[in-house]
């Protein structure tokens, strides 16, 4: 009984700093601190995406604790959650309607449509455990990862866009869009690393 109300209590804790971190990055949004130029670079906005990642592997170091509840999460509850980023196929409607540039939109949206089309198939193969599902689902994972890295790279630095669309990022900066950066990656890429943490611990053992 114990380690079920750990465990929890540790969810609920969890879910706890979700909301408080959307709610902070909510209001920095909408008050516009983000917003490029008026902010002078993107580092803000990248600061806000490591924060939840950085503030998890020191409580993971720090305490045993947290090792002990990152082992007992449910790993096909840990990917669920990407089924939301159907919410990339946004990048590709504002690119048609010719609001953010190609260079960004199409891989950044694409990634996320794919990565969301993936995730139910790894649920129910983690779910009914089926052989392959762990290794699949640390390529899911890894993918994951490795796609919101390039979608940063491209909107921070531009790979990819041409200089005179450059400006045409700057919309990702600012609310509502600003929620997506500053919201859902720095929280879907938590879970993944918690996700990726958790298979380690299990493998080791």
């Amino acid at each position: 009984m114990k380690h079920t109300e750990t465990g929890y209590g540790g969810i609920i804790f969890a879910l706890l700093l979700c909301v408080l971190w959307m709610a902070a990055t909510g209001v920095i949004g909408a008050i516009g601190l983000y917003e490029y130029p008026r902010s002078g670079s993107y580092l803000l906005v990248i600061i806000t995406v490591l924060i939840p990642t950085v503030f998890f592997a020191v409580l993971f170091t720090i305490f045993p604790a947290v090792r002990s509840w990152t082992q007992k999460l449910n790993l096909a509850m840990l990917t669920l959650p990407h089924a939301w980023r159907t919410v990339g196929f946004t990048f590709l409607t504002l690119w048609y309607y010719g609001i953010l540039p190609s260079g960004f939109a199409a891989p950044a949206g694409i990634g996320d449509f794919f990565i969301a089309i993936a995730a139910p198939f790894v649920v129910v193969a983690l779910w009914l455990q089926w052989a392959g599902a762990i290794r699949a689902a640390i390529w899911f994972h890894v993918l994951g990862i490795i796609d919101f890295f390039f979608a940063l790279l491209t909107g921070v630095t531009g790979f990819g866009v041409p200089a005179e669309q450059m400006s045409m990022i700057d919309p990702m900066t600012e609310f509502p869009l600003v929620i997506i950066p500053t919201v859902f990656v720095p929280l879907l890429l938590v879970g993944h690393i918690i996700a990726l943490t958790k298979i380690a611990i299990d493998r080791k053992q």
